[in-house]
């Protein structure tokens, strides 16, 4: 394999522009549209899970909107949440309890009605298979179950298609459900960081109930295939020791492929091994978290350790930015810690549910996570705020 083969192959590991392009597309659309349609039927707001008042604030506001709608993530999330659902809704077999609730809930249309309706159901199942066909990381990316993954991508879109044109119901509701994430939004704290709280907070992947990656070493895969993931992890600057010693390939080698892809020498001394750094502060541990939350989706997605590796942290970069705290040495430090020893552990937030990093000699019931404690949010907003909130949502 000549070197140019071998890095196309790498790229395809990453999450490629124009995915990230159709489903910022689909964000704008399915948010007008859903905005639309509320001004004139307020009776679509349970079943869309947002109001029309805040979706509007949100588009008005460039910084946040971009923030939320410009992300990989779809914004959207589908009403039928399992695979019985899907089925009874492409296949016309006994219906579910869900979906007759959803039919029930959905208010009368007119003829135009349904026909806006079906632009904007094909607008967000395009979306979504978009998304299913080419990433490891669909479950997260669309806030889906990964056994749901699993059922749609056997599930011709066709079939899909052919379902929305006689069934007049909404495939897609507002991923975000939630009073605090609205106030928050509309009053211009929501950065990244905490939007990937309500990413994880918002989605039936939890982290504590996710697969281990395994024992990192001893991997077995066509050298080609290693040429590729070893390039890929180079990409995001894992050291050149770290990646031969995975791979089991030369270091005078590696070194010579990092400095021809950054120019530089790849870092010297010790790798990092202080598990204590990644709960320093409220967004290490956050992004620290997120990082686990994408690479153990990965695995359960059965994706090999490195493309899994690889994948999460191609995401958290296009999420965080230049926010970023996690470099991909320390995310490779942590991936492969977590699976052999017994320092840190993941376990849920007493307030909100959302499984966290914490040290493994925390009490359970006294975990607390940076969003519930207030840490990234303004002091203004803390735990107070939120609390009212959820209140208020009960």
């Amino acid at each position: 394999m000549t070197r140019r083969q071998t890095r196309e192959f790498h790229e395809q590991f990453l999450h490629p522009a124009w995915l990230r392009d159709r489903t910022t597309s689909a964000n704008l659309r399915l948010s007008m549209a859903m905005a639309n349609t509320l001004a004139v039927k307020p009776d679509f707001e349970p079943v869309f899970g947002a109001k029309k008042d805040d979706l509007q604030a949100l588009r008005d506001n460039v910084e946040q909107s971009s923030q939320i709608l410009c992300s990989p993530f779809l914004a959207f999330t589908p009403t039928l949440e399992t695979p019985a659902d899907w089925a009874c809704f492409t296949d016309g077999t006994t219906s579910t309890l869900a979906y007759d609730r959803l039919a029930d809930s959905t208010p009368a249309l007119t003829a135009l009605d349904k026909m806006l309706l079906e632009q904007h159901n094909r607008v967000y199942v395009g979306a979504l298979y978009d998304v299913l066909n080419i990433s490891l990381l669909a479950a997260p990316l669309l806030g889906i179950s990964i056994e749901l993954a699993e059922f749609l991508r056997t599930l011709p879109q066709h079939r899909v298609e052919l379902a929305i044109s006689s069934r007049a119901i909404p495939l897609f509701k507002w991923r975000f459900a939630s009073p605090i994430f609205w106030t928050e939004a509309n009053s211009g704290r929501l950065s990244s960081e905490v939007l990937a709280h309500y990413l994880m907070e918002h989605c039936p992947l939890r982290t504590d109930k996710l697969p281990h990656s395994g024992a990192w070493g001893g991997l077995r895969m066509p050298r080609p295939l290693s040429e590729a993931y070893a390039e890929a992890l180079l990409h995001f600057k894992c050291r050149a020791k770290s990646v031969a010693s995975l791979f089991k390939m030369s270091v005078l080698n590696v070194r010579k492929d990092y400095i021809r892809i950054h120019g530089e020498s790849s870092p010297s001394g010790h790798s990092p091994t202080s598990s204590a750094w990644y709960l320093d502060s409220a967004g290490k541990r956050l992004q620290s978290t997120f990082h686990l939350w994408l690479f153990r989706a990965a695995i359960a997605s059965e994706a090999t350790i490195p493309g899994a590796f690889i994948a999460a942290v191609d995401i958290s970069k296009q999420l965080f930015v230049d926010d970023s705290k996690l470099t991909a040495d320390r995310a490779f430090h942590l991936s492969r810690s977590m699976a052999s020893e017994h320092e840190l552990a993941v376990r849920s937030c007493r307030t909100c549910g959302t499984a966290y990093l914490t040290a493994s000699g925390d009490l359970a019931h006294a975990v607390l996570c940076p969003s519930c404690s207030g840490t990234l949010t303004s002091p203004n907003f803390g735990r107070v705020g939120r609390t009212r909130a959820r209140k208020k949502k009960g």
